[in-house]
């Protein structure tokens, strides 16, 4: 799902200087007194956009931050399962996960030096990299370049349509409209997926960056001809964006609503992420330098006994 919503966004952006229709008759857009941008300027936005999210894709895996997960049973309304606040700190691979303050039951100040030498050594062991972390590291690029190819697919796999404009909040947004390419061919798994999947995306024209997204799953998805796994239609999946520096816009929400099967097990998730407090840490050999003057702060005032 995650896979699937990272190359939704981007592909929206890729998708929509291919294909920027007008909104079709009998629908107005929300702020009527604006014009509709031309087919020149909506794919003057797109470029913008897409150089924008390469920018922000490039910069999350600098940045530290703090996300509250919180998962409920059914939906959204039903009862809570779990509900966890965690830092998560830039790997050079990927991601550390640490708990907090916030954390409950609240993190010692033991168990909190334990993370951040974890931490430390994580990244100490990137920059020395044994064949083990070579390993890693080959793995992570790999899906690097998955991840590009996905993308390729993408950017024929959707219809952009022009919603209008509309206000949310105090600002005022322009909103494309996602469907599937009946001629789309996927030349992969993933990419099949996107027949599946209607979505809606909402554009801050001023600065071109995506603020929020939001897609549902129309029909299943098969996986292993349906024997292996199936994600049952109506699931609904949410994102937001926001600008933690400036020019650079990283995701504040997920929402995930998605129920399947699994072999012969049925599977919910139905997951709730607020994400806040980025903090630029710069690429490993510079974070690690943070988290280590942080871990020796910490030992000095709660010596190990």
């Amino acid at each position: 799902m995650g896979a699937l919503a990272a190359a939704m966004l981007v592909l929206a952006l890729l998708g929509a200087a291919l294909a920027a229709d007008p909104l079709p008759g009998g629908q107005d857009p929300t702020v009527s007194a604006n014009p509709a941008p031309t087919a020149e300027q909506i794919q003057s936005l797109i470029a913008r956009m897409v150089e924008n999210q390469h920018r922000n894709d490039r910069a999350i895996v600098e940045y530290e931050r703090v996300e509250h997960v919180v998962l409920h049973k059914d939906g959204e309304n039903s009862e809570v399962v779990a509900d966890r606040i965690e830092r998560v700190l830039p790997s050079g691979t990927g991601t550390m996960r640490l708990q907090t303050a916030q954390s409950s039951p609240p993190v010692s100040a033991e168990v909190h030096r334990r993370q951040l030498q974890y931490a430390v050594t994580a990244l100490d062991r990137f920059l020395h990299p044994s064949d083990h972390e070579k390993q890693d590291l080959a793995k992570f690029e790999k899906r690097r370049r998955e991840h590009a190819e996905l993308i390729g697919d993408a950017a024929k796999a959707f219809r952009i349509t022009w919603g209008g404009r509309e206000t949310r909040g105090s600002r005022t947004l322009a909103k494309l409209l996602l469907d599937p390419d009946p001629n789309f061919k996927p030349t992969s798994r993933l990419a099949a997926t996107f027949e599946h999947v209607h979505a809606a995306l909402w554009v801050d024209e001023s600065q071109a960056q995506t603020e929020r997204l939001e897609a549902d799953i129309t029909s299943d998805i098969a996986f292993g001809g349906g024997i292996v796994a199936k994600v049952y239609h109506g699931g609904h999946f949410v994102m937001e964006q926001s600008e933690v520096d400036p020019g650079v816009w990283l995701p504040t929400l997920y929402i995930y609503d998605v129920d399947g099967r699994k072999f012969l097990l049925g599977f919910g998730v139905h997951e709730r992420t607020d994400v806040s407090h980025y903090r630029h840490l710069g690429p490993p050999s510079q974070s690690i330098e943070i988290i280590r003057s942080e871990l020796n702060n910490l030992t000095v005032e709660t010596p190990v006994r």
